[in-house]
């Protein structure tokens, strides 16, 4: 009993050995030699690896980089001074300073304001609610309220306001556009922090079946468009669109609108002014 316990452990003693040595060798044989700036370079960026440049995170990212397939304009998390090393180190120019991009909510249709046909009583999240039968909610692409994209944003710039629709932080967010992909229905836009007009609403619906889910819905009356004298305003497949290289933030259309779904956004230094 006792030889054939020694027997055993001294296979297996032999086997292991063998078996260390065999991924010793193959370690050795197929090891793939890193360029050194991979590293440099993730260790210059902002490690949220919240994908807004394409990439897996910030380490495909800077992998990308060095194999010369991003630019580094692709990251709009960086500050100025990452974005100087990192020229250095790849040996290339400085990316043109571009507008930088915020999250808007485009949806005020809340818990009042907006038509529930059902309660929702799954998991808390937008993406396995919108995939249900029906929607708990009467326009089918308006927010749910359920907060993904808050769960989604790495920087701390929303989160869920008393009227259950998220609220955007823009001196924080990075313009990554993280919760804009976790948004199941589209109601979140990447737009210039410089846009000083936005339409609160997503749903190309007509008018009527608008306003028996809405109160605050498009109804595409025109009535924006008509009274825009620059003709920054149309309405496009039932929605009221803004062209933002012509709108001067006037705001005659924030006035006209009859369901007062365009606004006219406050900052949160606007806010405290104001307050």
């Amino acid at each position: 009993m006792l030889e054939t316990a020694l027997l055993s452990a001294g296979v297996m003693g032999a086997l292991g050995i063998l078996f260390a040595v065999g991924l010793s060798y193959a370690a050795g044989k197929f090891k793939v030699d890193s360029d050194p700036k991979v590293e440099l370079l993730a260790g210059l960026l902002p490690g949220a690896n919240c994908g807004g440049c394409g990439f897996s995170g910030c380490q495909g990212f800077a992998e990308a980089l060095v194999a010369g397939d991003a630019s580094l304009s692709g990251c709009s998390v960086c500050g100025n001074d990452a974005l100087e090393q990192m020229s250095q180190l790849l040996g290339q120019e400085l990316p043109e300073q571009t507008e930088r991009l915020v999250a808007r909510i485009i949806c005020r249709g809340d818990h009042h304001l907006a038509r529930w046909v059902a309660r929702y009583e799954g998991v808390q999240d937008c993406r396995a609610a919108s995939l249900i039968g029906s929607s708990p909610k009467g326009c089918l692409e308006g927010c749910l309220g359920l907060g993904s994209c808050v769960k989604a944003c790495s920087f701390d710039a929303m989160y869920m306001g008393e009227d259950h629709l998220p609220v955007v932080d823009e001196e924080k967010c990075t313009g990554c556009g993280a919760c804009a992909r976790a948004c199941p229905r589209s109601v979140i836009a990447m737009v210039s922090v410089t846009s000083t007009v936005v339409v609160r609403c997503n749903c190309h619906d007509r008018g009527r079946m608008v306003r028996e889910n809405c109160q605050v819905g498009c109804l595409a009356c025109k009535a924006c468009e008509k009274v825009c004298q620059e003709g920054a305003i149309r309405v496009v497949e039932g929605l009221a669109i803004i062209d933002a290289q012509k709108c001067t933030g006037c705001g005659l259309c924030v006035a006209r609108c009859p369901s007062k779904c365009i606004e006219i956004p406050v900052r949160p230094l606007e806010e405290r002014i104001l307050a």
